[in-house]
């Protein structure tokens, strides 16, 4: 490939649309509400079995529409059952969980963080670093989710209770911001879609063994449809959209660059739990939301280091 041909793929590589990544946002902001209304009928193993056992099928159905192409090579069965372990039981789980046990401010502040691991796993991977200006947007950004979550109505509780679920939204949020790093080889080889496809079927045979058993004890019956419709809401916005076109944007623009759209998603669960929970929103909830989306400007402006470019190098053979 000429210099002309590999100039205009990395061109190509830099430019995704921003609004899908918006819709994204949305998608997973509301998440924190309507996520609760499913844990009212499942607990977060059995709730997640059944979710995927449903959006797996769904993502192979539309690999197959898009692609025509289901093959991949049997070598990277072990790297995509990592990803499927990792970032779909592991991460759905604690996901779930934190939903369940904490508040869904206090949730989604802890899953906002997940950038700055992001850019710490992908540095000690030697892949990508923000600059300076993308470190102050860091921090910009992050100030913004404290403003969101302190000098709201709904202020940081104290306690156990509320404490576990905090603790288990934080791992939740290292364990996302470690996926797309470790992901980024399989997406430089695949298509996001057929990545993410294979890692979700993994993922499901990890839940399958581990929580099939809990899955046939339930008591259907008794299952209410506000559960079913936080179920369906999961399989078909939030995995078989949302995901697939967060993973896709991470193989296009890099993970420095879309990371940074988890920092608005609490402002967009801060908002949601009030209309559909009654909660109160205060002023300054809407200051950290300007703060919130002037540090995203930042890091949007910043120029990235690429400390490894072996995966550039890959694509253009």
């Amino acid at each position: 490939m000429g210099k002309g041909e590999r100039g205009k793929l990395m061109t190509i590589k830099k430019v995704f649309p921003e609004w899908i990544l918006w819709g994204v946002v949305l998608v997973w902001g509301a998440n924190y509400t309507v996520g609760k209304w499913g844990m009212v009928g499942f607990d977060p193993l059995t709730f997640n079995v059944v979710r995927f056992v449903g959006a797996t099928p769904l993502l192979f159905l539309l690999l197959y529409a898009l692609e025509k192409d289901l093959r991949i090579q049997l070598k990277d069965c072990w790297e995509l059952a990592m990803l499927g372990l990792i970032g779909f039981t592991i991460y759905q789980t604690l996901f779930m969980a934190s939903v369940k046990y904490a508040s869904a401010t206090n949730a989604s502040l802890m899953l906002a963080i997940s950038p700055v691991f992001t850019a710490i796993f992908a540095w000690l991977a030697g892949q990508e670093r923000l600059g300076p200006k993308g470190r102050l947007g860091t921090a910009l950004s992050l100030l913004g989710v404290v403003f969101v979550l302190l000098f709201g109505t709904n202020k940081l509780a104290l306690g156990m209770d509320v404490m576990r679920g905090n603790l288990i939204a934080i791992l939740a949020s290292s364990v996302w911001g470690l996926y797309p790093v470790l992901a980024k080889r399989m997406l430089n080889k695949y298509s996001a879609l057929k990545t993410m496809t294979y890692a979700s079927l993994f993922g499901t045979i990890f839940f399958l063994v581990i929580g099939a058993k809990r899955v046939l004890e339930l008591s259907w019956s008794e299952i209410p449809f506000a559960a079913w419709g936080s179920m369906l809401y999961a399989i078909v916005l939030v995995t078989t959209f949302a995901i697939v076109v967060w993973y896709h944007a991470i193989s296009r623009i890099g993970a420095n660059r879309v990371m940074p759209y988890m920092y608005p998603v609490p402002v967009v669960a801060v908002i949601t739990a009030a209309i559909l929970l009654k909660e109160q929103i205060h002023l300054m909830q809407g200051v950290g939301a300007v703060v919130i989306f002037w540090g995203i400007s930042m890091i949007r402006k910043d120029k990235f280091t690429v400390l490894q470019t072996k995966d550039v190098a890959e694509i253009a053979k």
